[in-house]
């Protein structure tokens, strides 16, 4: 009996030490049971390159703070870890702070055990100029006018001011408290006629559309600048000097217009007389019985000559078809803002210049159906408001091909456009000659 007593007290005392480890925490198995899931402050954020933010994570079921969390439990620690899906566009340290890299869209992980929180991070960058002209916001009577100069330059009277800093446009309005913000539209991307944004108050990030419209002016709010220049004979021609680097001068009307809200005649590239209609059939250098171009084949020709330059052979040699090198420095110097003057719609050319900021170029849409039917155009692409116009310029690729001087207001389009491309040189386009310098 003693033996017997003394093995079942031994028993229970090993069996008493067994329970007594078994309900010992063992780390990875308790955090397991009582973590119920993670979250992050922020689910979307958006930056431009080099901005940050700081990402708080807490625990679920009892909301409890990663600090919180290993100040009671130092192991889990050891579980948490923050990860970028595409460190180009934001990077993340192990305390949280997401730092943009650049344009594009990522996800920042923070991961505790088998538990993740994500945050999608979406890094865009916009230049100020997209938000030149004028603007309606969707559905609503708002509209907005937005120049380039913070302090006003043909800024909306209303505005007290403005910043844009590549995706937030703040806004202030002249009768609010110097200081005070009573707009800040987050802009999450931009079209050719619209931006999309949101406001940044609005926590459910509505998108809201702003849609570009044209700003009127009329053909004597074009004339600054212009000055009178000798054409064929003792016609006379008006010029415009936007104070571009090289001197050049642009035409006031399209070759053939006798105002600027006109088209003008179309041309074949290289050819001086305009047609009915267009075709790779009635083009003056194409042999029918070859297939092959007669002309402006040859690599060393990169240039329209003059004798077949439309401009040098109505206007005299000082004048000529633009080259792209000059169609590029015109962009380059100027703001672009899409227009209507006389009821046709178009671009007008601001310069950048401040010595010519009074000066306007206005070049019309003149591509529509009824031009691309006569062009045998058969494409099904919107170009009810795009503008092409001749350059001097052979493609350095296909022979067929010559740049064009290109803008466009395609919904379709990513950016509003405004270039050099390659066009068929059989289809008849306008021109808009330069005179070589004002020297």
């Amino acid at each position: 009996m003693k033996l017997a007593s003394s093995f079942s007290k031994a028993a229970i005392f090993a069996l008493s030490v067994l329970l007594l480890l078994s309900c010992e925490k063992k780390d990875n198995e308790s955090i397991q049971k009582v973590i119920e899931g993670v979250l992050l402050d922020v689910t979307h954020a958006d930056l431009i390159p080099g901005e940050t933010i700081s990402l708080k994570p807490s625990l679920l079921p009892f909301n409890e703070t990663i600090q919180e969390a290993i100040s009671a439990d130092s192991t889990i620690k050891d579980m948490i870890f923050w990860r970028s899906d595409n460190s180009k566009v934001a990077v993340v340290d192990e305390n949280g702070l997401v730092t943009a890299q650049g344009v594009g869209s990522c996800y920042i992980s923070f991961i505790c055990g088998t538990f993740v929180a994500k945050c999608r991070v979406n890094v865009c960058m916009f230049k100020k100029e997209v938000l030149y002209g004028l603007w309606n916001i969707d559905n609503t009577q708002d509209t907005y006018f937005f120049g380039f100069d913070e302090n006003g330059y043909e800024n909306d009277e209303r505005f007290f001011g403005w910043s844009f800093d590549g995706m937030r446009l703040s806004v202030t309005y002249k009768n609010s408290p110097v200081g005070q913000i009573d707009k800040k539209l987050v802009i999450t991307s931009v079209h050719a006629s619209y931006i999309n944004f949101y406001y940044s108050d609005d926590k459910d990030r509505q998108s809201v559309k702003m849609k570009r419209i044209p700003k009127e002016f009329t053909t004597e709010y074009l004339q600054p600048g212009v000055v009178q220049k000798t054409g064929l004979g003792d016609s006379l021609i008006n010029v415009v000097d936007m104070g571009l680097p090289s001197g050049t001068m642009w035409a006031y009307t399209n070759l053939g217009a006798a105002t600027p809200d006109q088209d003008g005649q179309r041309f074949a590239w290289a050819e001086t007389t305009a047609k009915d209609s267009y075709s790779l059939e009635n083009y003056i250098y194409y042999d029918k019985n070859s297939l092959e171009l007669t002309k402006y084949v040859d690599d060393q020709i990169t240039e329209m000559l003059p004798e077949d330059d439309p401009a040098s052979v109505i206007f005299g040699e000082d004048w000529k078809t633009p080259s792209k090198v000059q169609v590029n420095e015109l962009f380059d110097n100027c703001h672009v803002l899409y227009s209507v003057v006389s009821g046709k719609e178009g671009f007008v050319f601001v310069p950048k210049n401040e010595d010519y900021s009074d000066r306007r170029l206005f070049m019309p849409f003149s591509l529509t159906s009824e031009t691309l039917k006569n062009n045998n155009y058969s494409q099904n692409i919107p170009y009810s408001k795009y503008g092409f116009f001749w350059t001097s310029t052979m493609s350095a690729v296909d022979a067929f091909e010559a740049y064009s001087l290109c803008i466009n207001m395609d919904e379709s389009s990513t950016y509003l456009y405004k270039g050099t491309g390659t066009t068929r040189r059989v289809y008849g386009l306008c021109i808009r000659p330069v005179y070589k310098s004002k020297n």
